[in-house]
């Protein structure tokens, strides 16, 4: 079983479709009305955004992750989160090396390798 798809709801979809873009590569638009913007990444995984409140995102459990080859490839995105002020909630470089950072709304998102 392969997961199709995460629905967020966020407080601007146009911020955040810039955000996810930008540092996530989910940068195609497959659907937008005035509900609803879905992007997908290359691979095909996609990310659904909706407007309204945003709610509970900043909770230390709930996140969603990408995951990438190698620990050189979290170090670079880290990197390039602290370079654009993209604000930091964890790093583990123990086990799986891992960054969680925080969406527009207070969305933990990760990025990790084994």
């Amino acid at each position: 079983m392969r997961l199709n798809h995460v629905a967020l709801t966020v407080s601007e979809v146009e911020r955040s479709a810039v955000f996810y873009g930008e540092h996530f590569g989910l940068d195609r638009r497959v659907h937008e009305d005035d509900h609803l913007v879905i992007l997908a990444s290359p691979d095909g995984s996609l990310l659904a955004l909706n407007p309204g409140p945003p709610g509970g995102g900043s909770h230390a459990i709930f996140h969603f992750g990408f995951q990438v080859d190698t620990a050189e490839e979290v170090r670079c995105a880290r990197e390039r989160f602290v370079a654009a002020g993209v604000p930091e909630a964890e790093w583990q470089e123990d086990g799986p090396v891992r960054v969680q950072v925080i969406d527009p709304d207070g969305h933990r998102v990760e990025v990790f390798a084994y």
